[in-house]
């Protein structure tokens, strides 16, 4: 025998409304009803949830964990109608922010599915920094953004989406000849940063610390074009997501090396929690983990 809906249910109502009698009104069920259901659950778990006595019932600390989980299971399970409605009945607007330098690779293609899929959605899509997105999604300016890793908030919900590789750009002329190079090997070299407030180029210069390096920092550009093209005029190097560099390689402005070891960085969905949120924004949010997780992880 396995739990049941039915058993959760019945013992959240005897919590909430603290007797049997109170709990089977709520539920319109009988009060042998909520007892046996009650009794199931136990037998089931191997703990006593709650004491009876003649002044009602006192849900015990093994119960109250139960409790707990029982609330969410329940509204999660309450929000399955919303979440499966026919596509065509989905409608609204959603906002969702997305990191200048992610991945154009990617994002293109699930932003077509999506449209695709529901055409009544209005999908506004908003360009920032990782830092700024962040703000935005806490305080309710944004429904959903795409950042990397690491977050400095817990207050939010995190869904892995895609992995993307770091590589080392420089200019075709460079002397350099290694198709791969060590993060040491950049020390004190001519560099081409990003602004500080984009989670870019907080990772390199994560890499560059737990290397004990520190290049020239030469320029900071709020691009990923703008760093490509100072490359690209011999001015320095940099590294960026290899998606990126690899459009600018392709004709032949840059050259791409592979850092070695290899380096990556984590892009992930943020939101509040989605039983919060419009049921247009459910669907977009776990359309949009389902597709990207298609995609190769580096």
């Amino acid at each position: 025998m396995e739990i049941t809906l039915r058993q959760l249910a019945c013992l959240v109502a005897v919590a909430d409304h603290g007797s049997i009698s109170a709990a089977a009104v709520a539920l319109d069920v009988t009060q042998p009803t909520v007892t046996h259901q009650l009794k199931l659950l136990e037998d089931l778990l191997g703990y006593r949830l709650v004491d009876r006595s003649a002044r009602g019932i006192t849900v015990r600390p093994e119960g109250q964990i139960v409790v707990d989980r029982a609330r969410v299971i329940l509204q999660q399970t309450a929000s399955l109608a919303d979440d499966l409605v026919d596509i065509r009945t989905v409608h609204g607007e959603v906002r969702l922010g997305i990191i200048q330098t992610a991945s154009a690779a990617h994002f293109p293609f699930v932003y077509r599915s999506l449209m695709t899929r529901y055409p009544d959605v209005h999908l506004i899509v908003t360009e920032g920094r990782s830092m700024d997105l962040v703000e935005k999604v806490r305080h309710g300016d944004l429904d959903l953004a795409v950042v990397t890793l690491p977050l400095m908030y817990t207050d939010l919900q995190v869904a892995p989406l895609w992995r993307e590789e770091l590589v080392l750009i420089d200019n075709p002329s460079s002397s350099v000849q290694e198709e791969a190079i060590t993060i040491k090997q950049l020390d004190g070299l001519p560099f081409i940063g990003l602004d500080v407030g984009t989670g870019l180029q907080r990772h390199v210069l994560a890499l560059f610390h737990e290397n004990g390096i520190q290049p020239r920092l030469i320029f900071q550009a709020t691009s990923i074009a703008t760093v490509i093209g100072f490359v690209a005029a011999g001015l320095g190097i940099s590294i960026v997501p290899n998606q990126a560099a690899r459009v600018y390689a392709d004709v032949g402005q840059i050259v791409v090396r592979h850092l070695n070891p290899a380096a990556f960085r984590q892009l992930v969905l943020i939101y509040r929690p989605l039983e919060t949120m419009s049921s247009a924004v459910r669907v977009i949010a776990q359309t949009f983990i389902t597709q990207a997780r298609r995609f190769p992880r580096g």
